[in-house]
This record gives structure tokens, C-alpha cells and sequence, in this order.
């Protein structure tokens, strides 16, 4: 009896793969300024959350793995 492992490389869609941006990258100037940027902030996490979800179903079901969206709404 003869054992013969096949490994297969799964190679998620490139977009899956892009470092998550930063909407802002200055302190805000008044406390006004600081609240308006919280929908911004939640936005910008929410989709970077979306990726890592879309990388993992994408390793756990490579089948599924091709066009899955990653920008969901707007901000």
C-alpha cells in the first residue's frame, strides 16, 4: 500500500490580497472635525473586515472563490 499526497496551492483573487487603506492620515484639527471622520473610519473597517472574510472563505471553499465583492456600500 503506496500513500501519494497532492498538494494543491490556492491562490486567492490578487484584490484579496492589497494592504487595507487609511482614509486619513493627519490628526483632526477640532473635536467637529474628529466626529465626521467616525462613519469614515467605520467604513474604511468594515471593508478591510470584508477582505479578510472573503480570504477565508476563499481558503476554506476554493470553488467559491473567484468574485466574491469587496466593497459593500458606501460610506
Amino acid at each position: 500500500m503506496v500513500t501519494q499526497y497532492n498538494i494543491e496551492y490556492i491562490k486567492p483573487p490578487a484584490a484579496y490580497l492589497i494592504s487595507c487603506k487609511q482614509p486619513f492620515y493627519k490628526p483632526p484639527m477640532t473635536w467637529g472635525e474628529a466626529a465626521k471622520r467616525d462613519p469614515v473610519w467605520l467604513h474604511h473597517f468594515s471593508l478591510c473586515a470584508a477582505q479578510i472574510e472573503n480570504l477565508r472563505r476563499c481558503y476554506n471553499d476554493p470553488t467559491h472563490c473567484a468574485a466574491l465583492p469587496i466593497t459593500e456600500g458606501e460610506p
